[in-house]
């Protein structure tokens, strides 16, 4: 994956509640093959914070179909230090560094015979409303949405929601479920809403109680897997969940044993680098002068996935890998620290 960064204009501001904007994103008749996106995909921006360089992902809320220019949609998070500036700081006219976009939170090819079932919840919306334009306009599918929000002015995007539903009547139906009237979404509601939907393609954005509750709500359903998709809005690793991931084995002095090396193919090339214990295996590259593809660094993007080749790590966020994936040997390198003294050698360059 392309790792340049470029510097983009903020061509405009749209105010959407009272905690969350879209930026528009000016970009040159030069850079428009590099920024050509797929509804649902992300852009990763680096901002200079307190003399540190900070990285963040936000989807695309526009449509490649319907918006002349990308547009990403950000909530304030309290204690969110980007979230914050974007919000609090970024002006039109201004330039941000921006990475090409990724992610493969996208319309599946071959699936426009399947109805549409979209989830999204508070900024989750974001690029679940990307999804429902470009399949309003590029097929002919049957749609609906569930947009849970806390109230009524929460909702982001509520205007633009409805003009939707009027430019493409009988198209698509949204149903709004607000906290502050049902209380939050159980896996009844999610049950009751999927009734009558059983052949559809089902796409989930939010908080992750929001998503756990989606998708038993699906699991119980009947709902196969394959037909399932998902975006978690997550940290690199809760901290409620640290004794959940696996245990890394001991050498007999008590001390956790790690390879030498770290070896890996990228670009057509082969590096092998010292592996520096207690860092992922991204860091010891990073530390060694090199750059692996990486993006969020918070395990979501996908951006750093590498097929394994050998040795053993185990992973502290998997949120952009399937359980096939991991079957088949993918790993997100920001992710993977080594759990014994087995060298580590994995191939940025594999076929997926």
């Amino acid at each position: 994956m392309a790792s340049d960064l470029y510097e983009i204009k903020i061509a405009g501001i749209v105010q959407e509640t009272a905690d969350s904007r879209s930026f528009i994103l000016g970009v040159p008749d030069e850079l428009r093959e590099e920024f050509r996106y797929r509804a649902g995909q992300f852009f990763t921006f680096e901002v200079p914070f307190e003399g540190m360089l900070l990285r963040r992902c936000y989807s695309v809320s526009s449509s490649p179909e319907l918006d002349p220019w990308p547009k990403v949609t950000v909530k304030r998070v309290p204690d969110g230090r980007i979230s914050n500036w974007f919000n609090d700081e970024l002006k039109v006219g201004d330039t941000i560094k921006v990475l090409a976009p990724e992610g493969r939170f996208v319309l599946r090819d071959g699936s426009e015979d399947r109805p549409l079932f979209l989830f999204g919840a508070g900024s989750g919306i974001t690029p679940v409303i990307s999804l429902m334009k470009t399949a309003l306009v590029r097929t002919t599918r049957k749609i609906k949405l569930v947009y849970a929000n806390r109230d009524k002015d929460s909702i982001i995007f509520r205007d633009e929601l409805e003009l939707l539903l009027q430019r493409f009547p009988g198209r698509a139906e949204v149903y709004h479920h607000l906290d502050i009237d049902r209380g939050f979404m159980t896996v009844d509601d999610v049950s009751r809403e999927i009734d009558g939907w059983s052949s559809a393609d089902f796409y989930t954005c939010g908080p992750g109680p929001f998503m756990d509750t989606v998708e038993l709500g699906l699991e119980q359903g009947g709902i196969a897997r394959e037909h399932r998709f998902f975006e978690r809005f997550v940290s690199p690793v809760d901290p409620d969940r640290r004794e959940e991931l696996p245990t890394i084995e001991k050498t007999s002095d008590g001390s956790a044993g790690t390879p030498k090396t770290f070896r890996f193919s990228f670009e057509n090339e082969t590096h092998e680098v010292p592996y520096i214990p207690g860092t992922t295996l991204l860091e010891s590259a990073e530390k060694a002068g090199l750059k692996p593809p990486s993006s969020c660094l918070d395990g979501y993007c996908g951006c750093c996935m590498a097929l394994k080749k050998s040795g053993n790590v185990t992973m502290g966020s998997r949120e952009a890998l399937t359980d096939d994936d991991i079957e088949r040997g993918w790993i997100l390198t920001c992710q993977s620290r080594p759990t014994d003294e087995e060298d580590v050698e994995v191939d940025y360059d594999a076929p997926y």
